[in-house]
């Protein structure tokens, strides 16, 4: 669609001369005519405009000020009769009233397709800057847990910043990439702390362990050294108790030891298991949300293709009344609901 400068139908939007306009404000329905030329030249014209660029809007605004000019033009007009005029008040009323509610509402009519895009642009900007939010650095800190901080890596890592971001692809690409590092730093502190606390656990057992095999070598050199102080007749008796209480120790330290194997098999079982629950539920995340995206590009497209067939349908029925081009714009007229008292049932 083609933006015409408003030069173009300038002289059928000019109102006649204040002489002509008493005459007309006096009859009965004669000022009709003149508004329905103004009527027919604004919305001929408002037909060039294309509301999805900035100069269409801004021409389409420019119209309905025109008629609003108009408006306000042909009330003045009515208001400067004179005193002896203005015993036909009743008829004059009648024309500043029709003048009124059907150049108000052209003037509407003129401005609504510039109105509805300010309305879906501001929608569409108000939807990218609200998922820009997904990149914000405070969703984690210094307190999470590194698994905390994986999945919500894994979150970002999968986002795209491609091309449907529009003009807000630098910006979603900067704080992507800001986001990635903050995370990714915040992985590896917390990794590195919980594997401090896992090897500060490790020399706790360490040395307690140690503590317990000193306690039991420092009893069993005190036992030998009673043992010796006692008659020969008692030695061959010690030395059997003490034959006993070491395959004793012995037997208990292999059952700790056993115990404390099977103990740490189960631990890493039990661990392995929660990191497969947790990847399989991601998984199942990211192919639900992939299959729900699928479901509405498929529902966008068939409306889409639903609608041109409709639109084609329109401009080729009305070849034979006009040209192609022309058939074309009023068939775009109609699917955007430009041309009144006509709908579109999709």
């Amino acid at each position: 669609m083609n933006d015409q400068s408003p030069m173009e139908t300038g002289t059928a939007l000019a109102l006649p001369s204040q002489t002509d306009l008493i005459g007309l404000f006096k009859g009965e329905n004669a000022l009709d005519p003149i508004i329905a030329k103004l009527e027919a030249a604004a919305r001929a014209e408002a037909l060039t405009h294309d509301p999805s660029t900035a100069k269409g809007r801004k021409a389409l605004r420019s119209l309905a000020n025109t008629v609003s000019s108009k408006k306000a033009e042909l009330d003045r007009q009515g208001k400067a009769l004179t005193e002896a005029q203005r015993k036909e008040i009743a008829a004059v009323n009648a024309g500043r009233k029709l003048a009124e509610d059907r150049l108000a509402a052209l003037r509407d009519e003129i401005k609504k397709p510039a109105e509805e895009w300010d309305a879906a642009e501001e929608a569409r900007t108000s939807n990218h800057k609200q998922a820009l939010d997904h990149f914000n650095l405070n969703r984690a800190d210094a307190g999470s847990t590194a698994e905390q901080v994986r999945h919500l890596l894994r979150d970002i890592e999968n986002m795209s910043v491609g091309g449907e971001w529009e003009e807000f692809q630098p910006i979603a690409a900067a704080k992507h990439e800001q986001a990635l590092s903050h995370y990714r730093s915040l992985l590896t502190a917390a990794e590195q702390r919980e594997a401090d606390a896992a090897e500060l656990t490790r020399l706790r057992a360490e040395a307690e362990e140690r503590a317990r095999k000193d306690a039991e070598e420092a009893a069993r050199r005190e036992a030998e050294r009673l043992t010796a102080e006692k008659a020969e007749a008692d030695r061959i008796e010690a030395e059997q108790a003490e034959t006993r209480r070491i395959e004793t120790e012995k037997a208990d330290a292999a059952r700790r030891e056993q115990e404390a194997q099977e103990r740490h098999a189960r631990e890493l079982e039990e661990a392995k298991a929660r990191e497969e629950a947790a990847a399989q539920r991601e998984r199942d995340r990211i192919a639900e949300e992939q299959r729900q995206a699928n479901e509405a590009r498929a529902e966008r497209e068939a409306d889409q293709a639903h609608r041109k067939r409709i639109r084609d349908d329109i401009a080729t029925s009305m070849n034979g009344f006009t040209d192609e081009a022309t058939a074309a714009l009023i068939a775009d007229a109609i699917m955007t609901g430009q041309i009144g008292h006509v709908e579109v049932r999709i």
